[in-house]
Order: structure tokens, then sequence, then C-alpha cells
């Protein structure tokens, strides 16, 4: 990589934080930020993920979890004396016919894709440090509808909107506030969607690049968020969906 190429998109000597880092998008984040030589500290509900390195740690920890949070939060800031990168990756799909009513399952998905991103990025600002970046990931769902999971789609949307509200409010802190847009990508979350082969199907022939996105696809833009190189960019979206959105006929 050239000086000029490392200068601007080089995360060392950067610390960033991890919600839903176990799996997923956020595990494929996370994975390109230590390759881009950030201090990553990972969150997530699920166990441990191997023992802590120098660059890396991991804490069990669900985000609706107020004093939790701030409390590591807290152990993070005596240890790199402040965040710049936070990444909100956690996020949760109900599906239906659970024991939970259509209410209960709006409820619980609103509180950890909406109410807890909020509340991780209130807490985290107070720690970070300035031309620091928050990366809210939303989803394609926070501006087309999709059927039979409103809290989804209501949380997702509200992100996008609280994202550019955000913007505004912290941009004195010299924090900046941006959206990823993921189509759909090969994760956990969609793997019911991707092993039916009608439903696979009927999702690729919406999209202009024919094939489902991968984590590594995300990746690439959240080092851009993360990076010097989008210093002058703030409540915005990159949108990745393989011309989903883009797609008229």
């Amino acid at each position: 990589m050239s000086d000029y190429l490392d200068s601007i998109f080089s995360l060392r000597n950067k610390t960033a934080l991890i919600t839903g880092g176990s799996r997923g998008i956020g595990a494929g984040i996370v994975s390109a930020f230590l390759d881009a030589g950030a201090n990553v500290v990972c969150l997530s509900r699920s166990d441990p993920m191997g023992q802590d390195q120098p660059n890396f740690s991991y804490y069990q920890c669900d985000v609706s979890d107020s004093e939790r949070f701030k409390s590591i939060c807290k152990l993070i800031d005596s240890r790199y004396n402040g965040v710049d990168i936070l990444v909100n990756a956690a996020g949760i799909s109900l599906p239906t016919g659970g024991s939970d009513t259509e209410f209960e399952r709006f409820n619980k998905t609103l509180s950890v894709n909406l109410i807890a991103t909020y509340q991780c990025c209130e807490i985290v600002s107070k720690f970070m440090r300035k031309n620091s970046s928050i990366i809210n990931i939303t989803s394609i769902g926070s501006v087309l509808g999709f059927p039979e999971n409103p809290g989804y789609i209501a949380s997702k949307g509200g992100v996008m909107a609280l994202t550019k509200s955000l913007a505004m409010d912290l941009s004195p802190k010299n924090i900046r506030v941006n959206n990823i847009v993921p189509g759909y990508i090969e994760t956990d979350m969609t793997k019911k969607s991707f092993k039916d082969t009608e439903l696979y199907n009927e999702r690729l022939s919406r999209m202009i690049i024919k094939r489902w996105g991968n984590v590594e696809d995300i990746a690439g833009a959240a080092i851009f968020l993360a990076s010097n190189s989008s210093s002058y960019m703030t409540g915005t979206d990159i949108v990745i969906d393989g011309g989903w959105t883009a797609k008229g006929i």
C-alpha cells in the first residue's frame, strides 16, 4: 500500500468498539479493522471469542443493558484513553410464530435495534476523542417495505433517521455519524432465505449484480467510514445492496 493510501485508510492507533461483533456483518468488520491496525473491542451476547490479544478484547454484553454497557466503556477508556470508532452492528430479527404476541415481538425488536443503538451512541460519545466516527448498520428495510416483520423495518428506519439527527447533535464534538445500508448479505440472520431455493432466486432477481452480498462487501465501507478518508462525510447513507434499491423493473 502506498504511503498516501496508508495515511487515509489506516486505522492504526485508533480504538474501535463494535457491538454484535461475534458473527455476521459485525464479525466481518472486527476482522477487517484488526487487519487495518485498529485496537478492537468486540461486544456480543454470545460466549467469549477466544483469548484477548494486545489489540483485541471481548466482552459479553447485551447492548440493551445500559449499566453493563457503560461499565465496559469505562474499562475501554481506562485502557485506551478514549474511543475513536463505534460500530453499531448488534441487531435482531425475530421470527413469526413464536410465543410472543405481534406487539411483544415489535417491542423487543425496537428495544435492541433502535433504542439500544441510541443508548450506545449517547454513552460512547462521552468517551470519544475528536475526529471520531459512529457507524450504524441499518438495512434496505429502512427505505423499503417488507412483509411480516414490521418491528425490524420500523427499527431500521428509525436508526436511519436517528443517524441524521445525531450527526447534527454530535458535530460540535467533531464526531461523524453515518449509516451503512446493506441489502441481502449471507449471514446467520438470512440463512433461511439463503438456503430456500425459491426465496434465494426471488431475491436474486431483484438485484442488478446477480449475487448475494458477503460480509467483506460491508467491511470495506466500514473501513472507509472509520478512516480519515471519509473526514468530510456525516449524516449520510452508503447503500450496499447489489443494486436492489436502484432497480426499476
